[in-house]
């Protein structure tokens, strides 16, 4: 009877076990919950991405190519990219798919087929110089890319952010840092039904189609852009989410200002490119001299009234990009390169979502600008700033090409860090507080809004920040990429500052706020690893073999006792 007491007791245990582990099980399966235990919330995803995967009606495939035999740096890379699907995965459900694929080992006909996929994507490999511990420099080629495909229709992202000027751990930190943006950013624009309207003011001079056409074509994947001249119609510009004014040089009428004023007023967004100086390359180059003088276009009340004021000045600046010269010594002409401070090389603020992790910034006879006006409710943020070595010249300027054969100065460039561009953001007034509509305006309501809702701004002292370079084959104008530079054959940050300033100004949800992600980079100490690393491997090896031993030593002893007991 007892032992019939006991099986009965055991079963019955065992009964109540597989419940609970089926319970378990089916509660863990309905519900999760992470918790994420570093300091700057590494491995925790945003509400917004976490809302976007969770609806997703559509099948989202993404093929990550980089795998396959990795240095330490990539290897990193290619985990925190394993690790961010796998997260996502979690909102996504079986509607997101993801395959890691190695481009360089595999072969036959599968290697063919994504060297062809990647041809067609214009995905090239990235070399990677690398020094051995036995002094062989090897060259190997990585694809740090990832391709995400909705409905065939293919979307790829480059995982590799390369910020000249620094190391490589730092670029491949940053890289991890934007790698959720990146896909929450990919897979949005490909799940976006209706763009947003944005627009190109026109009328006063401003940068006609073909020098803006790189960033049109760039923005029109996220938006519907459009070009228009202002009208008498206050509410013209009512549909639009932001406004972009590019490099003006006719003087703004009252009526003109008045509607971009009560469209800032209404919640209007604005990207205000600006040339305080009126001088241009090629004016410069048909006489190799020009006078810079004020440019006078109407704006300078109103910008005031907003916070920022544009200085009538030309940077010159140590840190500066190339400018070509036809050079002649008698014989054929030759084109040359040469410094040209008034092309400084704009260093964007690392605490701003708009400007983190950007190259530098190319800039065309730049000023500074000054924020006034403090008892504003704005909050404001330099997003570009000169080196530590600039100067001030003060309008009117005499420039000249003779400027690239002489030798700078360096007690002249005695300001640093000079503001370029700023990002404003919060309530501001209007220009036409206690005044009168304008005569030319059309409306039965007559009522300025001297106060706006909360909104934003960006102002850069800079026209030619945003303008493209256009070369004609056969009468076709053709475009060059913004920012990219014919003589070193390097891709400065315009395009994407100008990109992500736009994203900024149209963000309501908070989606740049992952921009501004940080991670710290704990690297090892290079002195320390080189001084100590035999005692490091000594320690390495012996400690374990050593604890080895004496556990086992230990176990003898005490079985050697136990037993002769």
């Amino acid at each position: 009877m007892a032992n019939y007491n006991i099986k009965t007791k055991y079963i019955t245990h065992f009964i109540f076990l597989i419940i609970a582990i089926t319970g378990v099980n089916y509660i863990t399966s309905n519900w999760f919950f992470r918790i994420d235990l570093t300091s700057e919330k590494r491995y925790s995803l945003d509400d917004n991405t976490k809302k976007l995967f969770e609806q997703l009606k559509e099948p989202i495939n993404i093929k990550v190519y980089l795998e396959g035999d990795l240095n330490i740096g990539f290897s990193k890379l290619s985990k925190a990219t394993y690790e961010l699907l796998n997260e996502l995965k979690v909102y996504g459900g079986h509607e997101l798919t993801y395959t890691f694929l190695d481009p360089t080992t595999t072969s036959g006909k599968e290697k063919k087929q994504i060297q062809e996929e990647l041809k067609k994507l214009s995905l090239s490999p990235t070399p990677v110089f690398e020094t051995q511990e036995d002094g062989r420099k090897t060259t190997s080629y990585v694809y740090p890319y990832a391709v995400i495909d909705i409905n065939n229709f293919q979307l790829p992202i480059n995982l590799l952010e390369n910020i000249k000027g620094l190391s490589g751990p730092e670029n491949l930190n940053k890289s991890i840092e934007s790698l959720e943006y990146k896909f929450a950013d990919a897979v949005k624009r490909l799940t976006t039904k209706e763009k947003i309207k944005i627009a190109f003011l026109e009328g006063h001079g401003e940068l006609d189609e073909y020098d803006v056409l790189d960033i049109t074509d760039q923005l029109s994947q996220y938006y519907q852009v459009d070009r228009g001249v202002l009208g008498t119609d206050p509410s013209i510009l009512d549909p639009y989410k932001a406004i972009i004014i590019a490099k003006p040089q006719r003087k703004f009428p009252e009526k003109d200002k008045f509607i971009i004023d009560q469209y800032l007023m209404n919640g209007g967004k604005l990207l205000w490119l600006v040339d305080a100086v009126n001088i241009t390359v090629d004016s410069l180059r048909k006489t190799s001299e020009t006078l810079g003088l004020i440019s006078d276009i109407n704006i300078d009340d109103q910008l005031f009234k907003y916070g920022v004021r544009i200085n009538p000045v030309l940077l010159q600046d140590i840190q500066s990009a190339m400018i070509s010269l036809t050079v002649s010594n008698g014989g054929k002409p030759q084109i040359v390169p040469a410094p040209w401070l008034y092309n400084p090389l704009l260093t964007p603020s690392p605490s701003h979502a708009i400007s983190k992790n950007l190259n530098l910034v190319k800039g065309e006879f730049v000023s500074s600008i000054d924020t006034v006006n403090s008892q504003l409710k704005l909050n404001r943020t330099v997003l570009l700033s000169t080196s530590r070595y600039t100067k001030s010249d003060q309008v009117p300027v005499f420039v000249s090409l003779a400027l690239v054969n002489q030798k700078p100065d360096p007690n002249a460039f005695n300001h640093s860090y000079l503001p370029v561009a700023v990002v404003e953001e919060g309530i501001f007034p209007s220009v036409f507080q206690n005044r009168m509509v304008p005569d030319e305006i059309e409306s039965n309501n007559n009522k300025i809004k001297t106060e706006s809702l909360p909104t934003k701004m960006v102002v850069v002292a800079d026209g030619d920040l945003i303008k493209n370079k256009v070369r004609f084959k056969d009468t076709n104008p053709q475009a060059l990429p913004l920012g990219y530079d014919e003589l070193t054959k390097e891709n400065f940050g315009n395009k994407d500052f100008i990109l992500n300033a736009v994203n900024f100004l149209c963000d309501d949800e908070g989606w740049m706020n992952l921009r501004s992600r940080s991670y710290t980079l704990r690297l090892l100490d290079k002195n320390k690893k080189s001084n100590d690393a035999t005692k490091w491997k000594i320690i390495n090896i012996f400690i374990p073999l050593g604890l080895i031993l004496l556990l086992a030593l230990i176990i003898h002893l005490y079985r050697k006792i136990t037993y002769t007991k």
